[in-house]
Parts: structure tokens; C-alpha cells; sequence
């Protein structure tokens, strides 16, 4: 049966970023300002990018792009992250992978091993996953193609994710996926690729965070959450 783990298990690496973005972000506002285009270059400064976030002059950012690679993440994370649609996604597919070996991922409060001190959702929810992959099993033996049989999987079967997005919208996604109404496993990701960003491109992704964060106050109405003030990673 599936190896059960954790949200915090998953792996998110920087596979490939566009170099020197603070000098092609500058040369693209020195294009924008000047007639002279090799005239007065000058790489993008902390205050610049944060004058530019705030009036929302970002389009320049849209010549730095990123690829992450995303492994140990649920089928439900791959449904919420393909929202972001302008980005570009390459996963694992269920019709051509065999799934009988794959892990599950889940909240790391209902991982479990079995045991006799398991509580009930932990028992629950590896009974459920036990199950799940059981019929997947047996459906394949009885003849099923593995892209019919896969109908039975459940949402926590995990799959291996290429996604790659420009600064802009990278900054727009993090503005809504650091907050703290998103699921566990989505918010998790997206601290991982802050950091990530923060480290390859500080003058732009320090001022990066949840909404609260970057326009100093929550616009969630009813639904906002009850933390008041966001500290940066």
C-alpha cells in the first residue's frame, strides 16, 4: 500500500532563473525612459522595485522568469496551482505512470503508521488511502488501463511538478498564496518559492508576501483571517 507523507515533505527546487535580473530589469526601465537604450544602465534598486510594485508599474518584471521543480505534492495541490494561469505547467501523468508505487501526501497531523496509539483520523484516513489504492491494484490486474483505473485514485496521490513563471506574475501568486486563508500543503509551497525568489532576485521578492503584507492591510473582508501582522520569512 502507498507510502503516506507529509506536506512538508515535498522538495521545491529553482531549476533555472533568468541571470542578472536586477541589470535586464534595469535596461528594460532604461528602455522606457531613455531614447537612448545603452544610456545611463543602471541595475534595479530595492527602492526602485518597491516604488514600481506599488504603483503597479510591473510589467518590466515579465523579462525575469523562473522553472521550479515541485516533487511530493498532491493531486489536490496540482488543482489549485493550475488556477495560476499564467504560468506554464508540465506534470506527471496518470495515464502513462503506474500509481501502485506512488506516495500520498496529507496533512502532516493525519500521517500515521499503523499502530495501536494512531487516533481516528489518522486510522481514518490510512484506511482510506489503503483502499483506494487497493481497488487501483486490483483493477489493473483484472485488465483496466491504468488511465481508467485511475478514477479510483484519491486526491493525496502525489505527482511531480515543472512550473515556470515570470517575476510579475510569480509576485502576484505569492500575494495570494503566502496568505493565511490557503490550505497547509499551497501555503508550504509557496514559502518555499518566497525564499527561493528572495534569494535569486532580494531587490523585487523582499517586498513580496501575502496580501496584508504588501498593501499594509487585508481586503479579504468577512473571510480574513485573525493575524493581524504578516513577518517576512
Amino acid at each position: 500500500m502507498p507510502k503516506v507523507q507529509s506536506y512538508n515533505d515535498m522538495t521545491v527546487e529553482l531549476m533555472n532563473a533568468t541571470p542578472y535580473p536586477a541589470e535586464v530589469v534595469g535596461l528594460a526601465l532604461s528602455i522606457t525612459m531613455n531614447s537612448d537604450a545603452s544610456k545611463d544602465i543602471k541595475p534595479l534598486t530595492f527602492k526602485t522595485a518597491k516604488f514600481l510594485i506599488e504603483a503597479e508599474h510591473t510589467s518590466l518584471l515579465e523579462h525575469v522568469v523562473y522553472t521550479f521543480l515541485i516533487q511530493g505534492v498532491s493531486r489536490s495541490f496540482l488543482a489549485q496551482i493550475t488556477r495560476q494561469r499564467t504560468a506554464s505547467p508540465t506534470s506527471g501523468s496518470q495515464h502513462y505512470q503506474d500509481y501502485r508505487n506512488y506516495p500520498c501526501a496529507v496533512h502532516p497531523d493525519l500521517v500515521s503508521f499503523p499502530r495501536a496509539d494512531e487516533d481516528r483520523s489518522q486510522q481514518l484516513t490510512r484506511i482510506g488511502l489503503d483502499n483506494d489504492f487497493s481497488i487501483y491494484t486490483d483493477l489493473i490486474s483484472e485488465g483496466v488501463k491504468p488511465q481508467e483505473a485511475r478514477q479510483v485514485l484519491p486526491n493525496a496521490a502525489c505527482v511531480n511538478y515543472l512550473w515556470t513563471i515570470d517575476a510579475r506574475n510569480l509576485l502576484f501568486f505569492l500575494r495570494q498564496r503566502c496568505c493565511n486563508r490557503n490550505v497547509d500543503e499551497m501555503r508550504i509551497f509557496a514559502d518555499k518559492a518566497l525564499v527561493l525568489s528572495q534569494e535569486h532576485f532580494s531587490e523585487v521578492f523582499l517586498h513580496a508576501g501575502p496580501q496584508c503584507f504588501m498593501d499594509k492591510k487585508c481586503k479579504q473582508g468577512f473571510l480574513q483571517c485573525d493575524q493581524k501582522n504578516w513577518e517576512r520569512i
